[in-house]
């Protein structure tokens, strides 16, 4: 395969012969300084020139600056610019555009101010960036300031100026200081028009928006462009649809942004007719798509279209494998995810904090701990969300203290936490148990880092104080909070009533559940579960019966193992499977040589009123059984076993693969919907508290 952004190779003077008979050594230079160079590459360059007398050479010398830009090189740029005695206008502008364009804002107003001291005069290729980057930063008043400098100067009539002007007052929510500058303008070009559009939706203002397309004398491709992605965000595909078959062009853009709104309101199928009927499909085009089945939950046809993709001439990149991870996260298939960062490495994709992110992501959701903590360690850029996300990570595999010792790392190198960042850590102590850390994290929130709890802390502060057995004290949490209590949060106390078996209370909580979320099956499931362990038969049949006559369907248990990268489902009793017969079979191998070594199934986890021979033949088919026997049939022995249930794990289930690991001396790692169980030599990760 071939690589993906990786430099082109520096001409040779030989290679430009061919286009140029006798190019000159300052045409070879600035030809090689056209594309994006490796640092290397550009001190390679930088040596040329020097070498060939060609540093007073503008041309040749503003292209290496340039050139920095495009490469993303900024600091060799600066250093580079640092050594001129007396750098010209035109080294300002090109440093003060490249700091711009590499989203380096504060970099480019301070040089910008740093010019201004220095008394060089500004041109109109000045001002059209720095209003970008104070636009940007949302600095109003530097905006301000320089138009009050431009009118001075006299430029205020120049074109490209008023319509920087114009998109920066947009940018900054003063879309009637845009409109004044459009108003003034004598000759506007389409550019401008499209701008002052552009600014309205900025703003939120689609009426102003639709009203200056109406009255545009010439519109071009990116005019309607605009004001369909516009239709497409507010939800109005009827509108967007009649003015996309209006068109009188259409380019990829256009295409683009109809596949968009499509996705925002889940018409996946008029989405995936448009994307095939499409002429001509470009990079976004493929990244779109998979997004947008990424965002509907439509894992499989995201991973197949991803495959599709690699054979096509277009190559994925950063954006994709952002878009792609979450699937092999989501489906637990750690070889796909593997293999998806193999072609990260292979084919040079950038590895930004964004992708680093999605990779400890999807190690942590597939199980693999040690892989999360190795991209970690080896990421050069560590933000917010990144620490964040290694803190959930090992939270969920409950590796407490490992999470506290991100945490420190980030208060030590001046990373600030936010709400997600306290989130990872309350659940983390919620898994281990650890209540007085989980009361620590929760009051330093408002109290170090003002930051107010969300619904998402106290719930996760109602899971811990619940899961230790302080059912009254998450209970009183609950009565003390500022906001109205979320579902979420009722059914952590829920949850700390199944676990420790308080009906009464189970009983007043689930109603108020039933209340908020009449046709949520969790919460009847739950209350159900609660009656039949505690033997109360008849309450549990009649809260089923009243889900049948409520309409209300039970979430059936699910169990999914990647084997050869392809992806195994089971469901409690399935015998759909092509090889359903071997399952069975070795499942009744494993029960048998299981309770040979003292195994006694859990039939308090049974939860229907019937005879014991039943209740051990309903818990040998859960899914997450039929799914372990399909491992050991189907995977070599020294091969971990990975197993994603979309419900929690039975307590037969969790004793049953206990003594797999132990009598089997097979590694098992199961998520289920709240956290992972590390089976190995008999015990648990989660040291049964869970």
């Amino acid at each position: 395969m071939s690589c993906l952004l990786s430099s082109p190779p520096i001409p040779t003077l030989s290679s430009l012969q061919t286009q140029n008979p006798n190019p000159t050594k300052e045409e070879w230079l600035y030809t090689s300084l056209k594309s994006p160079k490796t640092p290397t590459q550009l001190k390679t360059l930088h040596a040329q020139i020097i070498k060939t007398g060609l540093t007073q050479n503008d041309l040749v010398f503003g292209q290496l600056f340039l050139c920095c830009s495009i490469s993303n090189t900024m600091n060799y740029a600066r250093h580079l610019f640092d050594k001129l005695h007396h750098p010209k206008l035109f080294f300002y502008n090109a440093m003060i555009k490249g700091y711009s364009l590499n989203d380096f804002h504060q970099d480019a107003l301070t040089l910008y101010t740093l010019m201004r001291y220095r008394s060089v005069t500004c041109d109109s290729f000045t001002f059209p960036v720095v209003l970008r980057s104070a636009s940007t930063l949302g600095k109003i008043h530097i905006g301000k300031e320089l138009h009050g400098l431009v009118l001075k100067m006299g430029c205020a009539e120049r074109l490209i100026v008023q319509t920087a002007f114009i998109d920066m007052y947009c940018a900054c929510g003063l879309s009637s200081y845009g409109r004044l500058v459009f108003d003034k303008i004598v000759d506007k070009d389409v550019i401008c028009w499209n701008t002052m559009i552009a600014g309205y939706i900025k703003c939120g203002e689609y009426g102003y928006a639709k009203e200056v397309f109406e009255l545009m004398p010439v519109r071009n491709v990116s005019s309607w462009n605009t004001i369909v992605d516009m239709y497409c965000k507010c939800g109005d595909m009827e509108m967007a649809r009649k003015l996309f078959e209006d068109m009188p062009e259409k380019d990829v853009i256009s295409w683009n942004a109809l596949i968009s709104g499509y996705a925002k309101i889940g018409e996946s199928g008029e989405m995936r007719r448009l994307f095939d009927e499409m002429p001509r499909k470009n990079v976004v085009s493929w990244n779109v798509m998979i997004t947008c089945y990424v965002h509907n939950r439509q894992f499989l046809e995201a991973l197949e279209l991803f495959r599709v993709m690699q054979v096509s001439d277009v190559k994925p990149n950063e954006v994709t494998v952002v878009a792609v991870l979450p699937v092999c996260a989501h489906l637990g298939a750690l070889d796909l995810g593997k293999w998806v960062h193999a072609y990260i490495d292979r084919n040079r994709v950038k590895i930004d904090v964004y992708v680093n992110t999605a990779l400890i992501d999807m190690y942590g959701k597939c199980g693999s701990v040690e892989d999360a903590k190795r991209v970690f360690n080896n990421a050069r850029v560590k933000d917010t969300f990144l620490c964040s996300t290694m803190i959930e990570v090992l939270g969920t595999h409950g590796k407490a203290k490992e999470a506290f010792t991100i945490f420190s790392y980030m208060r030590s190198t001046g990373i600030k936490p936010n709400d997600v960042t306290f989130v990872g850590l309350l659940k983390a102590c919620s898994h281990v148990g650890l209540v007085d850390a989980g009361v620590k994290y929760f009051f330093m929130m408002s109290e170090e880092f003002r930051l107010m709890p969300k619904v998402e802390h106290f719930g996760c502060m109602v899971d811990l104080l619940g899961r230790a057995g302080h059912i009254e004290e998450a209970h009183e949490l609950i009565k003390s909070m500022p906001m109205d209590p979320h579902p979420i949060v009722w059914g952590a106390l829920l949850s700390a009533c199944r676990i420790h078996g308080n009906v009464k209370l189970a009983e007043e909580v689930a109603l108020r559940l039933i209340e908020l979320e009449p046709q949520s099956c969790g919460n009847y499931v739950l209350l159900s579960n609660i009656y039949s362990k505690a033997g109360r038969w008849d309450e549990a049949a009649n809260l089923r019966r009243k889900m049948k006559e409520k309409g209300v369907v039970k979430k059936p248990g699910c169990s999914s193992i990647a084997v050869n990268n392809v992806v195994n489902e089971f469901f409690a009793g399935d015998r759909a499977h092509s090889r359903s017969k071997e399952i069975y079979k070795k499942l009744d191998e494993i029960v048998t040589r299981l309770k040979t070594e003292g195994y006694a199934p859990c039939t308090s986890s049974a939860l229907h009123d019937v005879d014991m021979d039943e209740k051990e033949q309903a818990l040998l088919h859960h899914s997450e059984k039929l799914a372990v026997a399909f491992g050991l049939i189907s995977t070599d022995h020294k091969t971990p076993i990975r197993i994603v249930k979309n419900l929690r794990v039975c307590d037969d289930c969790h004793l049953f693969l206990k003594m797999i690991s132990k009598y089997y001396n097979r590694q098992m790692i199961v998520r289920d919907c709240n956290r992972f169980h590390h089976f190995r030599d008999g015990s648990c990760s989660c040291s049964d508290f869970w």
